[in-house]
Parts: C-alpha cells; structure tokens; sequence
C-alpha cells in the first residue's frame, strides 16, 4: 500500500523518550503511514539500535553528517519526507492512535488546506496525564474545541496573536501548499508560530481539529521549559510580535497590529510566572520576571 502521510521524528537526545514515540507511531490504525527518525548528528548512543530494534520496515533511520540546529533538523525532516501529508512528531512525544486516519481524513475534507493542527493531551515523564495551566487556556482561547474551524487571512491572525492555541507538534502540513516555506533558523521558541503566521499571511489556510490526538511530554529538559527558564522565549516573542506590528501596519491590518503592539498575552505569561515564583520563595527569578515585564 501507499503511504498516506509521513512522520518524521527529529532526535537529539532522550533515547528512552524516542521508545515510546516510536511504539506509539507503530500503534497508529486504519492509516496507511511511513515514519523515519532524523538523528540530528547526537552525541547520545542507541537511536539506530533503538529503530532497528522494533523491526518495522516502516520505520528508517537518517543522521546528519552535523549538527543542524532546530529549524535545520525539522526543515531537513521536511525535505526528506516522500508523501504530501507531513507530521513531526518530536521525539519525547507520543501519538494517540487515531492521528494518522484523523489528519488524513480532514486533508480529504479539505484539500487546499496548507496544515491540520488537533489539540493534546499532556503528559509528565512517566507518560501520566498531567495538569497544565498553560494548556487549559489554549483550550480557552481556541476558537472552538467542539467543531472544526477554518484559520485564514487577518481573522486568522488575530485569533494566533491573543494566544497562540496551536499546540506545535501537532501540525501535520501538507508539502504541496507549504510550497518552499520553511522553520527560521532566527528562532528556537516562535519557529512555529512564525511559520503558520507565514502561511496566513501568503493567503493559505489551516484547519483545526477539536479531536485530540496527541500527547505532549512536559517535562524539565524539555525544550520549551529551559528556553521559559532562560527567559528566551519571551524575548523571542516580544521581536516577533514587533515584527509582525510592522507587517500588519502595511497591509492596513489596524486590530492585528493593535493584538501585536500590546503584547497582552506575553505580558500576562511573564506576569504569572513572576507571582508563581514569588510565592515559591524564588525571589530572584521572581525579580527577573517583574523586570521583563517593566521592558515589555
């Protein structure tokens, strides 16, 4: 049979989290998928072993003669894919197993949509559902989580700068719409929402799914929790948000650059964090916080 859609697992490192990412894309039902794991050049042994292991002849392994950074792995990921439907599927992670028909089944129902996002269940390090503030109000700003709805053109936009509610990995693009756009090696955190911000500026569509079909590892060494630690996201944020101001401000967009110019969604993470951290004695982090959030 021929693949319908491809997932593609970027690895760094977390040989143990790539297990169960991989068992659970081999868990995948009534989809006709491929997958391969792009070792982005890691120092960390067992990743081939580990593919190897599974036996699926689904399933490959690819490494990178370097280091590629992020967005060159992920856009390496993109190019190596042979089907039109594409998921990354981050190597901590795990799939639930309806993802694959799921995604296929909305591109049917919308064939010139440019990328299909679903929501997430969230999970700890021992793959336990946990609670997540952060990803409860994703949920309460999405459009809806009971119909599926359509992102496009400054309405689009709008509704991704009061939050962005897409849940990154979850994105499954179909490469003939995605056409030569690609992940900004300029960013670590926003190189998602840079992305689906391009495609809706270059006039595509994205659909969300109010299925959840995902399972998203938080956890300490998670990407995401060092760059909030560091700060980095926030400034990464803050940049892109100016940027977008200006681009919105060209194309007469006045409540898009109104949303980018207030930052409010920033401002209320960063302002959350710093009274969270207040109350667990962390003072410094804490003061840090209160003094990013003077500078926004």
């Amino acid at each position: 049979m021929v693949a319908q859609i491809t997932f593609a697992i970027p690895f760094h490192a977390g040989v143990d989290y790539l297990s169960k990412a991989v068992a659970s894309l081999c868990a995948q039902r009534e989809v006709e998928w491929q997958g391969f794991v792009c070792d982005n050049a890691s120092t960390e042994p067992g990743a081939e072993a580990l593919v190897r292991s599974f036996d699926e002849p689904r399933i490959s392994y690819v490494r990178n003669p370097r280091n590629l950074g992020m967005a060159g792995n992920f856009n390496r990921c993109i190019d190596h894919a042979e089907t039109e439907l594409v998921t990354l599927l981050h190597a901590d992670d795990e799939l639930l197993p309806d993802y694959g028909r799921t995604m296929v089944d909305a591109s049917r129902r919308y064939p010139e949509a440019a990328a299909f996002f679903c929501r997430a269940e969230i999970i700890g390090p021992d793959s336990q559902q946990r609670f997540s503030l952060a990803d409860k109000v994703k949920d309460f700003i999405m459009p809806s989580t009971e119909t599926e709805f359509e992102l496009s053109g400054e309405p689009g936009l709008r509704a991704l700068l009061k939050g962005n509610f897409i849940m990154a990995p979850t994105l499954c693009f179909r490469k003939r719409r995605l056409g030569q756009r690609r992940f900004s090696a300029d960013y670590k955190f926003v190189l998602d929402q840079e992305l689906t911000t391009d495609l809706l500026l270059s006039g595509e569509v994205l659909v969300g799914l109010p299925a959840r079909c995902y399972r998203y590892r938080r956890h300490e060494s998670n990407a995401t929790e060092e760059l909030t630690r560091t700060q980095q996201r926030f400034r990464e944020e803050s940049d892109f948000f100016d940027r977008i101001h200006t681009l919105a401000i060209k194309r007469g967009w006045k409540e898009s650059a109104q949303l980018a110019a207030g930052k409010r969604i920033i401002k209320l993470n960063v302002g959350y964090r710093a009274l969270k951290s207040f109350a667990q004695l962390q003072l410094a982090d804490a003061w840090r916080g209160m003094k990013l959030l003077r500078s926004l």
